[in-house]
């Protein structure tokens, strides 16, 4: 027994010195620095770092924050992979993609059903494997916008979240708005291929359908030649048809700001400008129309951590402080984006603004399966302004609906070897 008893006595003393050496040890230390990588010289009010600053604070740790432009990043992030000097932590939209092994998985330290599921689906999701590379920071959504004025001209009441308007219902008001809502164009929309996808979506249609572990182009079916034809009339009957067509450089946001736009395709990107711009009308946020489905399309970025890293555990540590509802609400309520934390939402203090971020928010929840299959194939590695000229011709008049999808769809088989679905 007495044995026994000095073998445990000199385990407790070993232990006890192995223990104060360690705490002596990190002690020494001291801060550590977190080594941060961002896209974009960011301003005094920059949300992201003003939040970093604060955990800095909390902690006793030092930030080291090098910009370096997205563009010049794929070309820089592998050089710093191969010189061993990466960053700790990353803001990026594509470099989890492109470098999927220089990624830790996310899922391995977070619970992923914290956050939108759609948000995962389209920014964090590694398309080659299940790995989750990184995790969402903030995403804009497709929205569309309306002029309030204009609609009690026309005696139009906005839709809403539970009963949002068919395509034909928006098309029979954007008639209206045009013809008594004192505006000049019913609808104007984005030149953006995005913004008219939303139709597309909505519509049941695709860029490109899954055929086992490949794709088949189905850009050229029945219901997409449908939806274009549908777009030139609208063109040609309450839009302004020259940002369609390519007759101008003119931005539809302007056209909106001025009270000539009725109702407006555009994001929430565009929010915080028109809040602090408008100021000669009443406008707001309406629910995107309906076809056979509801769609909107989301984009953003997220927070990656390089296996290599230095103080990959540091970074970690700052993301699971960051991803708590409390911190993350602060940060969002200086962001004032959307949120992709599931239970935190923006919370503006005026009335107006907290019911257009609603439905902002509401209209995550119409994403579609088919965008992220579309967004899987990476369809534009192989053409991508090309389809955008191919609906400019259309709008102009110089192709049929069906030639211009035609054509498209036979261009983009050819460069990918994918079989043409129609």
């Amino acid at each position: 027994m007495k044995k026994v008893s000095m073998i445990l006595l000199m385990v407790l003393l070993l232990s006890g010195m192995v223990f104060a050496a360690g705490t002596k040890e990190a002690a020494a230390a001291g801060p550590q620095v977190l080594k941060v990588m961002l896209s974009e010289e960011p301003s005094s009010e920059d949300a992201l770092l003003n939040t970093l600053k604060k955990w800095a604070a909390e902690t006793g740790n030092t930030l080291d924050v090098m910009v370096i432009p997205y563009e010049d990043q794929l070309t820089k992030f592998p050089l710093m992979a191969r010189n061993n000097d990466l960053p700790d932590l990353l803001t990026t939209t594509r470099l989890s993609r492109l470098y999927p092994d220089e990624f830790l998985d996310m899922a391995q330290y977070f619970d992923m059903s914290i956050f939108e599921p759609m948000a995962v689906e389209i920014i964090v999701q590694d398309y080659k494997s299940s790995k989750k590379s990184i995790l969402p920071q903030q995403f804009t959504i497709t929205n569309v916008y309306y002029n309030k004025d204009a609609f009690a001209r026309a005696g139009i009441t906005a839709p809403t979240i539970e009963k949002p308007w068919t395509l034909d219902e928006l098309e029979k008001n954007a008639i209206l708005l045009k013809e008594k809502g004192g505006v000049k164009y019913g609808m104007a929309m984005d030149a953006s291929r995005a913004r008219y996808d939303n139709m597309m979506y909505a519509n049941g249609g695709s860029m490109v359908e899954k055929d086992g572990a490949s794709f088949d182009v189905a850009i050229n079916s029945p219901q997409n030649i449908a939806t274009l034809q549908r777009f030139i009339d609208w063109n040609n009957k309450f839009m302004p048809k020259a940002i369609w067509a390519g007759g101008t450089t003119d931005n539809p946001a302007d056209y909106f700001k001025n009270g000539d736009v009725g109702i407006y395709f555009s994001g929430s990107w565009n929010y915080n400008s028109f809040y602090n711009q408008i100021k000669n009308f009443k406008w707001g946020v309406m629910p995107s129309p309906v076809g056979k489905s509801a769609s909107a399309i989301l984009g953003g970025s997220g927070l990656g951590v390089p296996a290599n890293a230095k103080n990959k555990d540091l970074a970690i540590s700052f993301l699971k402080w960051f991803y708590t509802k409390e911190n993350f609400q602060e940060y969002l309520n200086r962001d004032k984006g959307l949120s992709s934390l599931v239970g935190v939402t923006y919370s503006p203090l005026d009335a107006q603004v907290d019911e257009d971020y609603k439905v902002l928010q509401s209209e995550v929840g119409k994403v579609t399966y088919a965008f992220s299959t579309d967004e899987s194939s990476m369809w534009r590695n192989f053409y991508d302004n090309e389809y955008r000229d191919a609906m400019k011709q259309a709008v102009n008049g110089d192709l049929t609906a069906a030639k211009a999808l035609n054509d498209f769809a036979a261009l983009l088989s050819k460069k990918s070897g994918w079989d043409l679905k129609y």
